[in-house]
């Protein structure tokens, strides 16, 4: 699957599930797609998510999450737009993940 299918993949996950479980804003973090800096959250990592997510959807979200996050980098998502992010935490920013 191509990057850009792969993204949407990922993208409707994430509304289906409504995840992040956990509703922590990351203020001052501006998403590069609608500019908002008040509505990112931090992905939670699927090993954190296999109580509350059925094995076979997690399984999808694992291929996702280690396709977007090879080196464990954060991953985010805008609730505004509901687009997911790389989170570059140590620098207070997200980047796109389709390059």
């Amino acid at each position: 699957m191509d990057t850009k299918q792969a993204l949407e993949k990922l993208r409707q996950f994430l509304i289906t599930h409504e995840l992040p479980k956990t509703d922590v804003a990351l203020f001052g973090v501006q998403c590069p797609y609608c500019g908002k800096s008040d509505r990112i959250r931090e992905l939670e990592p699927p090993e954190d998510l296999t109580d509350i997510i059925d094995p076979e959807k997690i399984k999808i979200y694992t291929t996702l999450w280690k396709q977007f996050s090879p080196s464990r980098t954060a991953l985010g998502v805008c609730k505004f737009c509901l687009n997911p992010v790389r989170l570059i935490l140590g620098e207070n920013q997200a980047r796109t993940l389709y390059s």
